[in-house]
């Protein structure tokens, strides 16, 4: 009898066990919901987890803002994980293609935006029109902008020294153009002729007679050394850079609503309007070029000097605003309302499929230790008996 008992107690120890073991097991996750038996709310309902996922969500936010992904975790990762060089690599590779591309421009617009040109290959109105708009607002502006600015304060730091060094330059390159025009037949059929004017029509008397026993040659022979020498003097080139340099500064003391209203705004709007129409002009000249020549000329410093600083220019604004990033996305509130959206049923297929192994073992040592017990009491039972 004493040996049945023993076995007995063993085999109730052990079930109590296990089944106590597998049941707490079971409650981290059971029941989903609270159980109720009309208003009063069974015990250790619902499970542990399903009732603290709320303070689990929290803890857990909290955990992998201030824990797993912090700023300073994420700024070395960046430093280390070569992102820089993958950036690069991948725009180097979108460039080459696009660089290497044998399309002309027209053909890419056309697939990408199929309304972009007319019928005779000009840009089409919905985009010319907003352009030319655009174009005639900047005049606009840059005239208002500067209306009561003069147009010396328009120059550069160094424009007014560079002026009046080109005008000297000037003057001296119309005293030589005038030299060699007067040395050219044009220019000593222009001289004769004026010779011929003074002499004849309004010479009179001594004109016609200095004309008989000169002739046009023999005056042209002694008139134009001297006109010559005349030209060559650098008191004649001063004089001209002088009087070109007055003119300048009346017009560079002229404010710009003054210089357009002396031009005729109708005039300023010709001008614009035929730039606007060089530019067209020298827009479709260039979208029907491949894109392999018109990105020939830079090519090689697109992929080995402007890739390599967008890159690291890239990776460096991402390290030096990191923090501002988590600010923003609020990565404690991401994963707490995560959490609390996630399934129950998938974090018990989770945590059972990890630990599977674990709480059977778990179980079974339940077991165990419920025998042992068992068998202790059956032991003392018998003893005290």
């Amino acid at each position: 009898m004493n040996l049945w008992v023993i076995l007995l107690n063993i085999g109730v120890g052990s079930v109590i066990g296990g089944v106590t073991n597998e049941l707490a097991i079971r409650m981290l996750f059971r029941p989903l919901k609270p159980w109720y038996i009309g208003s009063w709310r069974v015990p250790f309902t619902p499970g542990l987890i399903p009732r603290r996922r709320d303070d689990i969500a929290i803890q857990m936010g909290r955990l992998v803002e201030e824990h797993l992904l912090t700023t300073e975790g994420i700024r070395r990762s960046l430093a280390q994980s070569g992102l820089e060089n993958t950036l690069a690599g991948w725009m180097r590779n979108v460039a080459d293609d696009w660089m290497s591309d044998e399309r002309t421009l027209r053909e890419v617009l056309q697939k990408t935006m199929p309304d972009s040109f007319n019928e005779a290959g000009g840009w089409s109105d919905h985009i010319r029109t907003p352009v030319q708009l655009h174009w005639q607002a900047f005049i606009d502006h840059t005239l208002y902008q500067y209306e009561q600015k003069t147009l010396r304060e328009l120059l550069p730091e160094n424009g007014a020294k560079r002026l009046e060094d080109t005008l000297g330059t000037v003057s001296q390159l119309l005293l030589t153009r005038f030299r060699e025009y007067l040395h050219s037949p044009e220019g000593h059929q222009t001289l004769q002729n004026m010779v011929r004017g003074m002499l004849g029509g309004g010479g009179g008397m001594f004109g016609g007679l200095v004309g008989m026993f000169l002739g046009d040659d023999k005056i042209l022979g002694k008139l134009l050394p001297h006109l010559d020498e005349i030209l060559q003097r650098p008191e004649l080139a001063e004089r001209i850079h002088q009087f070109l340099q007055a003119e300048a500064d009346k017009l560079l003391d002229k404010n710009v609503g003054d210089v357009v209203a002396w031009l005729g705004r109708e005039q300023v709007d010709e001008w614009a309007n035929a730039i606007f129409a060089k530019f067209e002009e020298k827009s479709i000249q260039i979208v029907d070029k491949p894109m392999s020549s018109l990105t020939a000329p830079f090519k090689e410093n697109v992929t080995t000097q402007l890739i390599p600083r967008v890159a690291s220019w890239m990776v460096d604004t991402l390290q030096k605003n990191v923090e501002r990033i988590f600010q923003r996305l609020a990565v404690r509130d991401i994963v707490t309302k995560q959490v609390e959206g996630f399934p129950i049923e998938r974090i018990e297929e989770m945590v059972v499929g990890i630990s599977g192994k674990e709480f059977r073992m778990i179980t079974f040592l339940g077991f165990v230790l419920g025998g042992i017990i068992g068998l202790v009491q059956g032991l003392l039972a018998g003893w005290l008996s």
